[in-house]
């Protein structure tokens, strides 16, 4: 009506312009509101890759035995965390896919995106995935990570690998580098290598299965200390009854020059040679498992930018390899 006003302005000329303008609206609508593209993922990963892995290939790939994964699924279907099937409208993922996902992204050197595009999955997915299966490894935390009770057995087992009597464990420490958490001062996690990390402490069995574990002290606090705040110093005089064991140490953890110096803690010491080479070889079974997990790049997704959430992912990590 207003074109019709206008001189000079024909019917013919206000057609074309409205057909111009119904054809751009048409345009921007679809832009706006049409289905998002399909994104381009490994269909049917699980079904036709990983089940189909030999034993060998499962355990190169996921860095854990196709049994122990077997177990974490089972356990997990039967959790509250896993999401169950009755709520109507798009399935819930399996607790197959669940574990899968989680031991991948652990496992190896890889992002949420690889994960979301190996398992057909959207990346929020992911997040929510790897945190329920985190929330139910926390809950094995009692049952998988304990000292074993029968003390006796395990120092003879210790005896018939070393020939050294009375051992039930072999402390260590190991530096995992991160970034610096959030709203933390940079220069308070420098070890004396000279970058960020934090401690894990960790002892380990004669079968270098992880008894007992601490994570989350700042590296530029000695180990010494680090041991002396754990729950293990404390548990020491009922673990080694009186000098009967012992756990094998380097001198990192003698706190004899300290202040506070337990003279409880029985730490062994070398005087001869060949006994001294034995304990070592026990020490480096704590060593061999943290290079292990090193070497898988397990410890490399501390990346520091939530440290609870650090702490919390590396000790889940743990039980998985326990």
């Amino acid at each position: 009506m207003i074109r019709a006003l206008v001189p000079g302005s024909t019917s013919e000329e206000s057609s074309d312009e409205e057909a111009l303008e119904a054809g751009v609206y048409e345009h921007v609508f679809d832009v706006m509101f049409r289905p998002p593209d399909k994104k381009p993922k490994v269909e049917h990963f699980v079904d036709d890759v990983a089940r189909q892995y030999s034993d060998e290939e499962f355990r190169r790939h996921f860095r854990l035995s196709r049994r122990v994964a077997t177990e974490l699924i089972a356990g997990f279907a039967s959790s509250p965390m896993c999401p169950k099937d009755n709520h109507g409208g798009k399935a819930a993922k399996s607790a197959e896919t669940h574990i899968l996902s989680f031991i991948w992204y652990a496992a190896n050197k890889t992002c949420m995106r690889d994960v979301a595009d190996r398992f057909n999955v959207a990346a929020s997915t992911v997040h929510r995935v790897l945190q329920r299966v985190a929330d139910y490894l926390c809950t094995l935390g009692p049952t998988v990570l304990t000292f074993p009770r029968d003390l006796e057995k395990l120092s003879r087992d210790f005896e018939k690998v070393s020939g050294v009597p009375g051992v039930v464990g072999c402390i260590d420490g190991y530096y995992i580098r991160i970034q610096c958490p959030e709203n933390k001062i940079a220069s308070t996690y420098v070890n004396r290598h000279h970058f960020l990390s934090m401690t894990l402490q960790a002892v380990c069995d004669n079968k270098r299965r992880f008894s007992d574990v601490l994570v989350g002290s700042s590296s530029k606090i000695h180990d010494s200390r680090v041991f002396r705040l754990s729950s293990l110093a404390k548990k020491i005089p009922g673990i080694c009854q009186g000098g009967r064991y012992h756990i094998l140490g380097d001198e990192l953890l003698d706190d004899s020059d300290e202040e506070e110096a337990n003279d409880d803690v029985p730490w062994s010491k070398c005087t001869d040679s060949d006994e001294c080479e034995e304990e070592d070889t026990e020490e480096d079974a704590a060593l061999l498992k943290l290079g292990e997990l090193k070497r898988e790049k397990v410890f490399q997704k501390m990346l520091g930018e939530n440290e609870k959430s650090a702490n919390d992912f590396l000790l889940r990590i743990v039980k998985v390899h326990h």
